[in-house]
């Protein structure tokens, strides 16, 4: 997140996903008048993540200020193209605002009825809103979100059946969090989410995955799919002085973690440094690529990570043999992944390797580096490897 940066040298990651910036499939963006649209951008934006072989996330935002102008006073956005920073309410016309989502998903679905002109990769996959709790975000109650939420859903659902709608991500565990997404949650807000969402900037290894996963089950609600959508490291005082190698053992040890516990896709923030961000709390060493697009460990992680882990579904099984989560870091994993018929262990830690694991194997480092060696030698360290037998 976001690709666009370097489509190719993304996909050189193992990466497959594209969470673009929310601009483009923001609704005053693309209705900029009312019944006028105007799709050449978003158009462009999903021609050049096809091109790539990438799937996209698009997060719908539904603001517009021709239409905020009819319930409230002032302008909420410089133009007609507001800013993902930009806090609006519910729109006002909320008929018009799910005509907007029909057309919008009916464009981009692939069935050949109204679609972009050349689409070959259709987008199935629609977030609504972005954390929703923080008011420069969005300035509604849970009650208002629940309204776009299930508008978004019945609009978008009734375009193309198979859309899929992923909830605007919680921003972390913290109280005014999860407060506004029980309130959503009461409300019965979960029936129009597919899959959940959950954001970790800074927040730890886990990515807050163990008390999302109960906060979800005490809700009734633990039989879907979990995305983490935004993940980074470095905005946090753990890894205030963290070196880019350093910042790539995190990563490893955080996302063989999250797919060991059931947690589907993860998106990186970010591929390279924001460029129109130069204060952002992020700089080159959390980065796949540095500031001269040069790859870092980073890379190298997220690219073997893919190469091991990526076909991971839920026709394959993932066993716990040793797991010991701090409260920032995963101290020791030590996890048997059995995809297609194929088995692979990742490990770190102090302990010794699993007493299943003996004679000669084959093992890959996070660099990418292969070696064979009798498991016997084999000392575990904080950096995880991946062990398969041979």
């Amino acid at each position: 997140m976001p690709a666009f940066y370097d489509y190719s040298t993304a996909r050189e990651t193992g990466a497959a996903w594209d969470r673009p910036y929310f601009e483009r499939f923001t609704w005053g963006w693309i209705e900029q008048k009312p019944g006028v649209f105007r799709f050449e951008e978003t158009d462009q934006q999903v021609r050049d993540a096809q091109e790539f072989d990438f799937h996209i996330l698009a997060n719908i935002q539904p603001k517009a200020n021709w239409d905020l102008a009819k319930c409230h006073s002032g302008s909420f956005f410089p133009g007609t193209q507001p800013s993902p920073f930009d806090g609006a309410y519910k729109p006002c016309d909320m008929e018009r605002y799910k005509n907007f989502v029909s057309k919008l998903v009916e464009r981009y679905d692939g069935d050949g009825i109204d679609d972009m002109p050349g689409l070959t990769a259709p987008i199935k996959h629609w977030e609504v809103m972005n954390e929703p709790e923080f008011d420069f975000y969005f300035l509604g109650t849970p009650a208002d979100y629940f309204e776009i939420l299930r508008a978004t859903a019945e609009a978008a659902k009734s375009a193309d059946p198979e859309a899929m709608i992923v909830q605007g991500g919680l921003a972390g565990m913290m109280p005014e969090c999860t407060e506004f997404w029980q309130a959503v949650f009461d409300l019965g807000g979960a029936q129009y989410i597919d899959i959940f969402n959950m954001h970790s900037i800074g927040h730890g290894e886990h990515l807050n995955i163990p008390t999302f996963k109960v906060f979800l089950s005490k809700n009734g609600i633990s039989d879907k799919p979990i995305w983490v959508t935004e993940v980074q490291y470095q905005q946090s005082q753990q890894t205030v002085n963290a070196s880019p190698e350093q910042f790539a053992q995190i990563m490893a040890r955080s996302y063989i973690f999250a797919l060991a516990n059931g947690v589907d896709k993860l998106f990186y923030v970010n591929l390279v440094k924001a460029h129109f961000a130069p204060n952002a709390p992020f700089d080159e060493r959390s980065a796949l690529l540095n500031d001269l697009l040069q790859k870092t460990p980073m890379f190298y992680v997220h690219r073997t990570i893919a190469d091991k882990l990526g076909d991971l579904d839920s026709d394959d099984t993932v066993e716990v043999l040793a797991e010991k989560v701090g409260s920032w870091s995963i101290e020791t994993g030590q996890y048997k992944f059995v995809i297609n018929g194929r088995t692979i262990y990742a490990l770190w830690g102090s302990g010794p390797v699993p007493s299943e694991i003996h004679g000669t194997v084959k093992i890959t480092e996070m660099s990418g580096n292969v070696r064979t060696a009798d498991a016997a030698t084999i000392t575990l360290s904080a950096a995880p490897i991946f062990v398969e037998p041979l």
